[in-house]
């Protein structure tokens, strides 16, 4: 098999962690070639960008002194914002002189700037040189706006990242604008250059919950668009083409401007200081954390408002979250999330109904792991259960061996997997597997839905359906939240994410198509957390023929929780 021959463009020899990754992820792997390093154009661009610094002071002193602040906020911020970064994205910021230098075809350009210090285009006897190295892409990872010959001297371009998405903002820095202006989705994209500015052919997209901060932000986006360039490369190489690009798109939202010193200054006021405030505040007090809590209802075709649902009590010091409810010889049983403020790890426990009334029966499933979302079913005459084990790595089926109280672990469906919140479904004999995987394995489940298919639940090798994952990319539409039938239909639920802000709402889609080809849903409903009194998130609703279950979230203190 021919191996994909790649070049990668850059500033210098010590380029960020990911694409120091990128380059060993070529190097090391059988179906690319030796990759090739071009560079060297930075060069001119230092001797550029040195003038334009003595004409701007010569022209107005103001423009230079806007700069010198800008700079200064930087900073500041950068001292407030980059060990908290780094504690959940290791390495970001940080440049490391690529391994195995020696090895590598390096191609030296000199490159020519435009006067404003903004576009690059390489020369004529630079396109001869990289031309001679027979490459097949080339990515870029170095700045400048790339123009002219070099977007069309290999077969299948120049790629490139966008670290935002260009639906809503095509300019930088990536990851501020949607942490500035509250947006709950940070999106960013993977695309072949053209010589139009900002209309790329777009070959992969991905949209993230937002974090808090600007920098977290930025660094979520490099790392989980780093791992979909790899797969898009190991999708080229095998099959010698270019996946289909998204079909033309008219941008109708502003451009952003770059940020200045006034927007750096409304940041610090805005998101920073306020973070600050209440670190300080809730260092003298318990701080507040957000409980869940569970309702139930005899719903009556869907008819009985979310208000009227039953509210079960939390056990002291716990919340419990995640409710799925099952018949049992007659009987109504709602399994939970019951997690302990104690260790903050979740168990499994079951409540029993009886009309108005329930009986906590307490914790039926423990591991030494975190377990949640006890997706239960009934298959023949045995019941099953699917808790979420991400902190297991792994995707669980337990059998029940004495129902409700007792079960025992069956095996593992997928292994080595960082999954949450899966759920199986049984349509015209083929089982299908909706679960949130963390492509990066970064921990990060609110916005890839994968979906796979087998003849058996019990299957350990199930597979990925035709459309390919993930199915859905979107923290407003992703993460599974429960299911329900209703007059023949199938509907997901999905949790709706807000900035920083996890499960603040659900939908509900109406399954269209699931099949071993493709997954196709309908919007049908939008549910607010504004059915219980002070609950500010509701993520998790399901039901069966007669009860309906759903969870929602209050903030408290934490010495309140522990002792109520």
């Amino acid at each position: 098999m021919k191996k994909l021959r790649v070049g990668f463009l850059l500033d210098d020899f010590s380029p960020s962690r990911q694409v120091n990754e990128l380059i060993e992820f070529v190097e090391t792997n059988e179906v690319f070639d030796n990759p090739v390093l071009i560079t060297g154009y930075k060069n001119n661009k230092k001797e550029l960008a040195f003038k334009k610094v003595i004409a701007k002071f010569g022209q107005s002193p103001s423009k230079l002194f806007g700069s010198i602040s800008r700079a200064v906020l930087m900073k500041v911020i950068s001292r407030i914002e980059l060990k908290n970064a780094k504690k959940r994205f290791p390495g970001y910021r940080a440049n490391h002189q690529i391994q195995k230098l020696c090895e590598f075809n390096v191609v030296s350009v000199e490159g020519e700037w435009s006067k404003s210090g903004l576009f690059l285009e390489m020369t004529n006897e630079d396109i001869s040189m990289i031309e001679s190295c027979k490459l097949d892409c080339i990515i870029k990872c170095g700045s400048g706006i790339l123009r002219g010959g070099l977007l069309d001297v290999t077969q299948f371009g120049v790629i490139s990242f966008h670290h935002s998405d260009n639906r809503m903002n095509r300019i930088g820095p990536s990851g501020f604008w949607e942490v500035f202006n509250s947006e709950p989705s940070s999106g960013f994209i993977i695309q072949k250059l053209n010589q139009e500015l900002d209309v790329g052919e777009v070959l992969v997209r991905g949209n993230l919950m937002t974090s808090d901060l600007w920098f977290t932000n930025h660094a979520h986006l490099l790392v989980k668009s780093n791992f979909f360039m790899m797969e898009l490369l190991l999708d080229i190489a095998k099959n010698y083409k270019l996946p289909q690009s998204e079909r033309v798109r008219l941008h109708e939202n502003k451009l952003y401007k770059k940020v200045s010193s006034l927007f750096l200054i409304k940041y610090l006021l805005k998101v920073i200081l306020p973070k600050i405030y209440g670190y300080l505040v809730n260092k003298l007090i318990s701080p507040p954390i957000k409980r869940w809590s569970v309702a139930y209802g005899y719903h009556n075709h869907f008819s009985k408002s979310l208000c009227r649902y039953k509210e079960i009590k939390n056990p002291k010091g716990r919340f419990l979250a995640d409710p799925f409810v099952i018949e049992n010889g007659g009987e109504t049983f709602i399994f939970v999330e019951d997690l302990f403020y104690e260790d903050n790890k979740g168990r499994i426990s079951v409540i029993k109904l009886g009309g108005d009334k329930y009986e906590f029966l307490g914790v039926v499933l423990e591991e030494e792991f975190h377990l949640s979302f006890p997706f239960v079913f009934k298959e023949g005459e045995d019941y099953y259960m699917i808790p979420e084990s991400c902190k297991n790595s792994d995707i669980r089926l337990y059998k029940s061996v004495d129902f409700p109280c007792k079960w025992e672990f069956e095996k593992q469906l997928m292994n080595n997997v960082d999954a949450a919140d899966t759920m199986l479904f049984k349509k015209n004999n083929i089982w299908f597997m909706l679960t949130n995987i963390c492509s990066a394995d970064i921990g990060d489940h609110q916005s890839e839905l994968h979906i796979f298919y087998s003849e058996d639940f019990r299957d350990d090798k199930w597979k990925p359906i035709k459309a390919g994952n993930p199915v859905i990319f979107d923290p407003l539409k992703g993460r599974n939240g429960g299911f329900f039938s209703h007059n023949g239909k199938l509907y997901r639920v999905n949790q709706v994410h807000g900035q920083a802000h996890y499960g603040k709402s659900f939908c509900v889609n109406e399954i269209e198509t699931l099949s071993k080809e493709q997954y196709i849903e309908k919007e049908v409903l939008t549910v607010q957390p504004n059915f219980k009194e002070s609950s500010i998130s509701a993520h998790h609703f399901h039901a069966n023929a007669n009860v309906a279950v759903v969870d929602f979230a209050r903030v408290e203190r934490l010495k309140k929780a522990l002792n109520s």
